[in-house]
């Protein structure tokens, strides 16, 4: 599969070049901007509405967007089908809708969502022919910054190392929420391109700021009732549950990486740029590193697949849910780790 920076440097081309573009994964922001951007692309303005043909796997029958994939375009090269969350039909649907992928329509783009394709399938290796497969999965901890600024630039964005380093650190990983904040920015900085770390605390908040790292220094530091008492502000203050939880987790990842380099023999310094990590943010990293083992990092990982199904699933309130979590997290042994 490609990856979504492959399909915008695709769509700088003068036409549209593939029958169908399928964008696979469960990234939402990714999926429903590739679906925007190739629409945009295929059919000029004022095309759209003779043209365009949008079902959902879940609301429309096969038959449906098969009738539309076939239709020729009204005053315009394209028509433009998009068919979303295809993965929901059944195993008899797709096949049916694999003889089109075989020998697609010069005259209609066909755009297909799926957060996950099964690779073995007759429909999946008809897919291959034609199209071009976009995956839009989450990104990479090592990728999210580079993203950010990315992202950035597309608002006229540009961060200076020390805010960039404070805005990941807060922002977390999700990038609808990276992409609220970078609005934000957007809009408070009125022509501002160059952005400092006033800036972010000025948009993000301040407390916000303080009480993500705190939360995370408390934990990393093994002080339960201070990391208790941090997460009920946060709470209280209206912090999104999942927004703590991916920011918990990913300390607990980047601790386990490094841990991971001192093995294999890097230098402070190199274990800094390599993990995006500098200055006093860092310097605080290595001291929560002296209160866990490789192993214990590892074993605890687990608690974070489990916290983030019953967040979810909304069986618990959060708060019980969190609280459960920190108290795990800030112990040791075998207690903690079943």
């Amino acid at each position: 599969m490609l990856q979504y920076q492959d399909l915008i440097e695709e769509l700088k081309k003068k036409d549209i070049s593939f029958p169908i573009y399928a964008l696979i994964g469960e990234e939402g922001l990714l999926i429903s901007e590739g679906v925007d951007k190739i629409v945009d692309k295929a059919l000029p303005d004022g095309m759209k509405d003779f043209n365009y043909n949008l079902f959902y796997a879940k609301e429309n029958g096969i038959d449906e967007a098969l009738n539309a994939v076939s239709t020729l375009p009204l005053m315009a090269k394209k028509r433009v089908v998009v068919l979303k969350e295809i993965d929901q039909y059944p195993a008899s649907s797709l096949e049916k809708f694999a003889d089109y992928l075989k020998d697609p329509s010069d005259s209609t783009c066909l755009i297909i969502t799926a957060k996950k394709i099964d690779q073995r399938t007759k429909f999946f290796k008809a897919l291959q022919n034609n199209s071009m497969i976009v995956a839009c999965g989450p990104l990479y901890e090592n990728q999210i910054k580079s993203w950010i600024r990315f992202r950035a630039r597309s608002y006229g964005l540009e961060f200076t190392e020390d805010a960039l380093n404070i805005f990941y650190e807060v922002a977390g990983n999700e990038l609808g929420i990276i992409d609220n904040e970078l609005k934000k920015l957007s809009s408070y900085s009125e022509g501002k391109k160059k952005i400092d770390v006033s800036d972010v605390e000025d948009v993000v908040g301040k407390s916000r700021i303080y009480s993500v790292f705190n939360l995370i220094n408390a934990i990393g530091e093994k002080r339960l009732e201070k990391a208790l008492l941090i997460l009920k502000k946060m709470l209280t203050d209206g912090e999104y549950p999942l927004v703590i939880l991916s920011m918990i987790a990913r300390q607990f990842r980047l601790m386990a990486r490094a841990m991971e380099y001192q093995k294999e023999g890097l230098s402070p310094s190199e274990v800094s740029k390599r993990l995006g990590l500098f200055g006093n943010i860092f310097n605080a990293f290595k001291e929560q590193l002296k209160n866990f083992t490789l192993d214990e990092l590892l074993k605890k990982h687990k608690f974070f697949f489990y916290v983030d199904s019953e967040l979810k699933g909304g069986g618990r309130s959060p708060d019980m849910i969190l609280n459960d979590l920190i108290f795990k997290l800030c112990n040791s042994g075998e207690r903690a780790a079943q």
